[in-house]
């Protein structure tokens, strides 16, 4: 399965994403009441599918559990279940849904005296871990996005006296426009994201079969996380170029979502039962 092997190549997942993934899929279907949050056996079965070993897997949950990413609870037979920490679910909300932010950008500035170098890696860190960009030395820029996880970040850090956040309404200056997508490499993003398209598409054929089909798009979700939705530049469309592939690569996926739902439903049931 060459296609299969250059996606998984091009787009590899740590074994990070891959324990979480089955995680955030579950935490999507929150509407499904008695569904069980991921055992260990469905956590390994997708971890395997993506490359990650056995080892490298139960590393990456006892990291996830020291940081408080994901939390352990028992599961009705008295087995472990894992379920996605609030404040995880609620980062990841703040960087998805591009098409929904308001227009405009914020800016994130912040200051330290010279030697609180600790405090300033830390809120630096806070910020690109939620998408900004770095504008100047003490000054990041992004999208509209929803701020309320960003400031219970740093106020569980005690930064916020050094920290100050500004929403900036839409800028109609044309040429600072372009300095600020020059920042963000657009063009350089376009290619990228043509090329992931075409990988994309040979990725996910019609006709898989059923449990191939929802370990893919399984798979997809949590490279189309990183790849597309957290890295997207916070640019409302109007200022992308006309050939930007973004919607294309939305409109497919969106397709292939809608076509694979009931395999991939029944697939994580069936391994986390």
């Amino acid at each position: 399965m060459p296609k299969v092997a250059a996606f998984m190549k091009a787009y590899p997942l740590t074994a990070k994403a891959a324990v979480h993934t089955p995680l955030v899929f579950r935490a999507g279907l929150a509407s499904f009441e008695g569904l069980p949050w991921p055992s260990l056996e469905g956590i390994r079965d997708f971890s395997r599918f993506a490359g990650v070993g056995d080892g490298a897997m139960r590393t990456a949950l006892s990291r996830a559990r020291a940081e408080g990413s994901l939390l352990v609870e028992a599961g009705q037979g008295g087995e472990s279940r894992y379920v996605l920490a609030p404040a995880t679910l609620a980062m990841g909300n703040a960087m998805i849904h591009a098409e929904a932010r308001q227009e405009g950008f914020l800016l994130a500035v912040f200051s330290f005296r010279q030697e609180e170098n600790e405090g300033r890696a830390a809120l630096r860190a806070v910020l690109k871990t939620f998408g900004f960009r770095k504008l100047a030395q003490n000054t990041y820029i992004h999208g509209r996005i929803a701020t309320t996880a960003l400031r219970a970040a740093i106020a569980d850090l005690g930064l916020e006296e050094h920290f100050f956040l500004f929403t900036c309404p839409e800028i109609e200056d044309k040429d600072l426009i372009a300095r600020i997508l020059a920042l963000f490499d657009i063009e350089g993003r376009r290619k990228e994201l043509r090329d992931y398209l075409h990988r994309l598409k040979a990725f996910l054929p019609e006709g898989l079969p059923a449990d191939e089909g929802a370990r893919r798009l399984l798979y997809v979700g949590a490279v189309h996380f990183e790849r597309i939705e957290a890295s997207e530049p916070p640019f409302p469309a109007r200022h992308l170029p006309p050939d930007y592939p973004l919607a294309e690569i939305a409109s497919f996926y969106g397709r292939r979502i809608e076509a694979g739902g009931h395999a991939l439903f029944d697939y994580y049931r069936k391994t986390n039962q």
